[in-house]
């Protein structure tokens, strides 16, 4: 195997962090994966040099000159927010802030920059190949859970054919300024006369059609087009 450039920096055992967990099975993700065919994850716009697919975060991400707060995915689609987190209880042996999830997402070798500490992946679905690949080996991770930090180990997805969906858990790195990481306890996905919403710790109701407030709201978005 060719070792890109960037691979040749490190001066560490790149397994060095690495633990595979037990095999989860197929109908603990059976939820998380309907709802994901019933409404399909946003593509990803803002980090093209990564990669090209579906991916978005729900828990707390950042908020360019904001703190950075919940995204709005979480109370878009609160839902599968709570779906996340319920998992989460089962089977993220890690703390964490933040979920991606992934609807056949090819990842480029990269680093998680602004993640600290280790990261929980799987992949589930219906689909064929798709390893990650951390430096020169290759992990199978469909229904085969990982855990590696993402902040330092180059990490890449391997071509694959199917439907391919994939969850990282990660915890969001703080930066001057910004304090403590807000603290991902702090948002509960409910149910309210029938509906989904966030409540929030403070009391605050976020529902589909009323949000947090967005920074770029009536602002020009510079992003890449479908």
């Amino acid at each position: 195997m060719v070792i890109p450039q960037i691979l040749r920096k490190q001066k560490f055992p790149i397994q060095s962090r690495m633990i595979h967990l037990e095999i989860v099975e197929q109908s603990e993700l059976k939820d998380i994966q309907n709802y994901i065919e019933k409404h399909p994850i946003e593509l990803n716009r803002y980090r093209p040099t990564v990669g090209v697919g579906r991916s978005q975060t729900w828990g707390i991400v950042s908020k360019r000159s904001m703190p950075p707060d919940l995204s709005r995915n979480s109370w878009r689609h609160s839902q599968l927010h709570f779906l996340l987190t319920e998992y989460a209880k089962k089977h993220v042996p890690i703390p964490y802030t933040s979920i991606q999830v992934n609807q056949n997402l090819q990842c480029n070798f990269h680093l998680d920059k602004n993640n600290i500490g280790l990261s929980y992946i799987i992949a589930f679905g219906d689909f064929e190949g798709g390893e990650l690949t951390i430096g020169n080996y290759k992990h199978h991770i469909k229904y085969s859970p990982l855990l590696f930090d993402g902040s330092k180990e180059f990490h890449k997805t391997e071509c694959f054919r199917g439907t391919r969906y994939s969850i990282v858990y990660h915890t969001l790195k703080s930066k001057p300024g910004w304090g403590p990481i807000k603290s991902l306890s702090n948002y509960e996905a409910v149910q309210q006369d029938g509906k989904w919403i966030i409540k929030c710790s403070d009391g605050t109701i976020l529902t589909k059609n009323s949000g947090l407030p967005h920074i770029l709201k009536g602002r020009k978005k510079n992003i890449l087009t479908e």
